[in-house]
């Protein structure tokens, strides 16, 4: 390719994610490196390591030639453990956040073992919900709102059951209710994970189902559970990252915005057929906004690394 003809080829990817990704973090190491499309290899690119297994492929190139060794180096631990943290840190850092170039509810049907292994944060949440949920319609259901459900911080303090704080999300009361969340936490937290990593995805889920289900208990008492605090955290989260960093490619139709605010809506109008945490859900729902908005004051605007 004629732009590429003082870089030197390093690498070669089937995904523009996961060239971007290495991308930022070798600028970080103090190697100047470039992503450009390589539809074809040639013998311009022939040295570099292809990890595409495709003819559609992203190039990755270095400056400095003499640091080639070094960076064939970190590309090679990069291949072998691409979601370490310090690969995802140095996305944030630069900006270079992966690119999806599809909206967040793209993709239908079944996750794959390909989604799941890229996701496992998203996996562990959802199995331990519907373990709860099996074990309590085996009869268990007490032992599990005993052991989860959440307590005032005078009895906190006494007791330092912590995890009191977190337990709620994995409390389900109906097939319905449980199906609904995970169908959620699935669609946004699952992409998310693949998108900005599992590291931020904890982060996401800590912050707001404290935010949530402490606004909860102080509003209406301690007898509520669900993950539906968190899911509107993260359907704020993406609403609104969308909304300020578009080039980002996440995003979330119109149609999805206006089905989960009505929800919330009727919620608080008392019209649905089941009590619902409505204080959990728009206390969520602010975090998830606020999460972003941070987001986009605190990561620069992306640099461009194709020239």
């Amino acid at each position: 390719m004629k732009e590429l003809t003082d870089h030197h080829p390093l690498i070669r990817f089937g995904q523009e994610q996961a060239a971007r990704l290495l991308a930022a973090y070798l600028n970080e190491q103090g190697i100047k490196a470039f992503v450009n499309e390589a539809p074809q290899q040639d013998a311009g690119d022939s040295e570099a390591i292809d990890s595409s297994h495709s003819s559609e492929a992203y190039l990755l190139s270095i400056e400095d030639l003499s640091q080639k060794d070094a960076a064939v180096d970190i590309a090679q631990e990069f291949l072998k453990n691409p979601n370490a943290p310090k690969f995802q840190q140095a996305a944030w850092s630069s900006g270079e956040l992966a690119r999806s170039r599809s909206p967040i509810l793209a993709s239908s049907g079944l996750p794959g073992v390909s989604d799941i292994l890229k996701a496992p944060f998203t996996v562990l949440v959802m199995a331990c919900c519907l373990f709860v949920f099996g074990a309590s319609m085996l009869g268990y259901f007490d032992f599990w709102q005993q052991a989860l459900s959440m307590q005032y911080f005078d009895q906190l303090a006494e007791n330092h059951q912590w995890w009191r704080l977190f337990g709620p999300a994995f409390l389900h009361f109906s097939a319905i209710h449980i199906i609904f969340n995970l169908m959620w936490w699935w669609i946004f937290g699952g992409q998310l994970e693949r998108v900005f990593g599992t590291f931020w995805l904890i982060v996401l889920f800590v912050v707001s189902n404290l935010f949530a289900n402490i606004s909860q208990l102080l509003v209406s008492g301690p007898n509520f559970g669900g993950l539906s605090g968190v899911v509107y955290a993260l359907f704020g989260f993406v609403w609104w990252i969308g909304w300020l960093r578009p080039k980002w490619g996440i995003s979330i139709p119109n149609g999805f915005v206006i089905f989960l605010l009505v929800w919330l809506a009727l919620g608080y109008a008392d019209l649905l057929y089941v009590s619902m945490a409505n204080e959990a859900h728009t206390f969520g729902l602010i975090a998830g906004c606020l999460l972003a908005l941070s987001l986009h004051l605190l990561v620069p605007k992306a640099q461009k690394t194709s020239h």
